[in-house]
């Protein structure tokens, strides 16, 4: 093992002398899709602002208001239809199945912004803290049972289900599970369909607009579910320097985040108009920036590092792997863990620090 991890290092070595932070600065053409999200506006402020060219990038984002599963479908469908996708670790992990996927770096945490909401007369909400480890959480085994609850399979959505109903010694028999397009579930409910859905922000603003009140959100049922920015392994494999150039971009807006998130309100407010068509008020926003912890290359490095020990993005995709019978609703199913596995490298993160550190 030590050897291994000997050759690895090398090997990381030698690509990043052959990949160093001065090499040409010619424009590289990127193809980006990602979730009508957060971390989608980080990458879009950083277009708006004309880093991707500063850092010789030719960026063609794409943003789809769908769940991250759709944009691993799209993948399966047509294998050049992105070179960079963000998705949550749910569809990342399990929803690439049979995919030549690298994990490059983490756009950030949605754990306390992806919520189980249910109306506000729901008997759902008449209980709370029924498991006395999980005070803050609402719903008992027998307000529980037999609800409809809306969710997009394979998403991060399965995973807070999963763990919600475990609180109570439920399982996925024990409810009404209804797939679908999140962006539809507050007409759905709104319609009088359904008890519950799982909604992930900016969603879930539009949910509290209408009154919807929140049973839980993913980090009160122990749900992780970081964002990850994955790239086609063969792009992945003959392009690290443009993938660093990406992840160096992406870390001066997540500087800016860091330490004035009251300067991006009025960027978030238009991206999210342009590409919801909806307003959004500059209270949401704020708490919408502040709700999404997010990560520094550095910080990202230490997830990474797996040199003494599994990293925590390795101990993150075993974890899952472990729950795909769960997440994916088949309990009675058989799986071969090494189908689900990537082998997540801190290669890119690493050249970009490089980067990144060259421009101090």
């Amino acid at each position: 093992m030590k050897i291994f991890r000997f050759i690895k290092y090398l090997f990381i070595a030698v690509l990043l002398c052959c990949f160093s932070v001065n090499a040409s600065d010619s424009v590289r053409k990127l193809k980006v899709s990602l979730l009508l999200e957060h971390e989608a506006f980080l990458v879009w402020y950083g277009i708006e602002q004309g880093w991707d060219k500063e850092f010789g990038l030719d960026i063609d984002l794409s943003v789809k208001d769908v769940a991250g599963i759709d944009l691993m479908n799209d993948m399966k469908v047509n294998s050049g239809v992105w070179d960079v996708g963000g998705v949550g670790c749910v569809p990342a992990v399990i929803g690439s199945k049979g995919l030549d996927i690298s994990y490059i770096g983490i756009g950030n945490n949605e754990a306390t912004s992806t919520e189980i909401l249910v109306r506000p007369d729901s008997d759902i909400l008449r209980v709370k803290g029924a498991n006395p480890d999980y005070p803050e959480v609402y719903g008992s085994k027998e307000t529980i049972r037999n609800k409809t609850f809306f969710i997009r399979k394979m998403s991060s959505a399965s995973y807070i289900l999963s763990n919600y109903l475990e609180l109570f010694d439920l399982a996925y028999n024990d409810v009404k599970v209804v797939d679908g397009n999140p962006s539809d579930f507050v007409n759905y409910m709104n319609d009088g369909n359904g008890d519950a859905m799982i909604l992930w922000s900016p969603s879930t603003y539009e949910a509290q607009n209408n009154g919807y009140k929140a049973a839980a959100t993913a980090s009160q049922v122990d749900a992780i579910v970081p964002l990850l920015f994955i790239a086609r392994g063969d792009f992945a494999k003959n392009n690290p320097q443009t993938l660093a150039r990406f992840l160096a971009m992406y870390d001066k807006a997540v500087r800016i985040q860091k330490n004035d998130p009251q300067s991006l309100v009025g960027p978030y407010k238009n991206f999210l108009k342009i590409c919801s068509g909806k307003d959004y008020s500059d209270e949401f926003c704020l708490y919408d920036l502040k709700a999404h912890p997010v990560y520094t290359i550095d910080e990202q490095l230490k997830l990474f590092d797996s040199e003494s020990n599994m990293s925590a993005i390795e101990k993150l995709e075993r974890h899952l792997i472990s729950r795909i019978a769960m997440i994916s609703m088949q309990p009675d199913a058989k799986y071969d863990p090494k189908e689900y596995k990537h082998d997540p490298s801190d290669l890119f993160l690493k050249i970009a620090k490089g980067i990144v550190d060259s421009r101090k």
